[in-house]
């Protein structure tokens, strides 16, 4: 059985009972174009021109709504987190295997910004402060925070945002990482955490009349 099929097994198991009706929103680790899966920089290359949104739901038997899982994310804290009632330039970074990113500009999302392979001093911004190198590396805290600031700083430097969101479990491990950074706008650590992607994709499934939500069929 192939990864990909083996993905549509587990969330159909996963589905609760008596829920067909209801859409689905599913957020995926890459680019997402009107539905298909564009990238696939941490997950298996096969999934790289998928049908994600079409093919998910003839699985689920439901409408999808796809997007990236940092855009998800990024919903999530601009409609219910530490970005609520925002206005100006908000950048979202997601902090696990890679960085992800979501950019917004008075509440509009540009999606699939993928700013983790912005290069930073000869490397990739995801190769110095994802959440996962510091794992690797056994970086303290603070070595691991010093490439984070650098980061940052350089985002900050080419998009100038009025808030800086992170987001990831890296933030439940180290509470006070946003207060630990220093840059030239407020850093914040969201409200909704490990959990903002999953809030995000479902909160997707009710924003489908921008052009960048394309449900699977109707919607």
């Amino acid at each position: 059985m192939s990864a990909i099929a083996a993905m549509y097994d587990a969330v159909a198991e996963a589905l609760p009972p008596d829920s067909d009706a209801l859409p689905a929103g599913v957020a995926f680790p890459g680019v997402v174009k009107s539905g298909i899966v564009c990238t696939a920089a941490h997950v298996a290359e096969d999934w790289i021109g998928h049908p994600l949104a079409t093919t998910a739901s003839e699985r689920l038997d439901r409408d999808i709504v796809a997007l990236n899982d940092a855009d998800a994310a990024g919903l999530a804290e601009m409609h219910f987190g530490v970005a609520r009632n925002c206005t100006g330039t908000v950048l979202v970074l997601t902090l696990g295997t890679g960085i992800g990113s979501a950019l917004f500009v008075d509440g509009q999302l540009l999606p699939n910004t993928e700013l983790g392979h912005l290069e930073v001093d000869g490397r990739e911004a995801e190769l110095r402060a994802a959440a996962r190198i510091r794992t690797e590396q056994g970086l303290t805290w603070p070595a691991y925070t010093s490439e984070l600031e650098r980061v940052v700083n350089r985002m900050h430097a080419l998009l100038w945002p009025d808030l800086v969101v992170l987001c990831g479990g890296i933030t439940e491990d180290h509470p006070e990482l946003a207060t630990d950074l220093q840059a030239r706008c407020p850093i914040k650590v969201g409200t909704l955490r490990a959990d903002a992607g999953l809030v995000g994709a479902a909160l997707a499934t009710r924003l489908t009349r921008g052009a960048w939500l394309t449900p699977s069929r109707g919607g």
